[in-house]
């Protein structure tokens, strides 16, 4: 019989909590991510409702890694967004969808060509969030214009010249939509209005698309002032 190789079984045993120690710490760092992701997504859906920017169970959120995509629940009250509302799908059509906000298709196209255009320059994709809400004056506008342009200074400088509006045959849960979405965002845009339904805001993470859709409404709402009082 051969000698027991005690320092074999020493390693053996050293190697398994180490081991085990490392699973312990990836499944903290994991749930820590988790529950920072959660946090981000329930404040950022609790201002858009109190803002009146949604309805009690309409817009949407999301946020990707490049791989994966976190994204709120089909009928999520974005105002009381807990742990049981975040759907996580794959980069690709999955069964997994079936239970995610009708707009994936457009979050998972606006991502899949930013993508595209990070690739196209050289750099990678580590994070975006996307939000899409039902914004009041927005809206308003998108039925009567071709594009948005802010009058206020503060959204000239976060938004631009102009706010594209998009007129898709279908706006909700739309495949043109979609395409729309992802050949704007292929050329550089971050925000783009679908008439009648509300805008879509791409960005690094929530918070600054909630900036997007948050200084796009306070122009919109300033430009109906305006207007207002030039029939006057």
């Amino acid at each position: 019989m051969a000698d027991f190789d005690f320092d074999r079984f020493t390693k053996d045993i050293l190697d398994g909590i180490s081991t085990a120690a490392d699973s312990v710490s990836e499944a903290a760092s994991g749930a820590a991510t988790n529950v920072s992701r959660i946090k981000e997504f329930n404040e950022v859906g609790r201002d858009l409702f109190r803002s009146a920017q949604v309805t009690s169970h309409g817009g949407n959120m999301s946020v990707s890694d490049g791989k994966q995509i976190w994204i709120t629940r089909t009928g999520t009250r974005l105002g009381h967004i807990g742990p049981n509302d975040i759907v996580g799908v794959g980069w690709q059509v999955s069964e997994a969808d079936a239970s995610a906000s009708i707009e994936l298709k457009v979050h998972r196209a606006i991502y899949q060509a930013l993508a595209e255009r990070l690739a196209n320059e050289g750099r990678a994709f580590t994070e975006a969030a996307i939000i899409h809400t039902h914004s009041l004056h927005a809206t308003y506008h998108s039925l009567q214009k071709d594009s948005i342009l802010p009058v206020d200074a503060e959204g000239s400088y976060v938004l631009g010249k102009s706010v594209p509006v998009l007129t898709p045959a279908q706006a909700i849960a739309s495949d043109e939509v979609a395409t729309l979405m992802a050949n704007l965002v292929r050329h550089g845009s971050m925000l783009a209005v679908v008439r009648g339904h509300g805008p879509f805001a791409l960005a690094d993470n929530l918070q600054n698309a909630h900036r997007l859709v948050s200084c796009l409404e306070y122009s919109a709402s300033l430009l109906t002032l305006v207007e207002q009082a030039r029939r006057v």
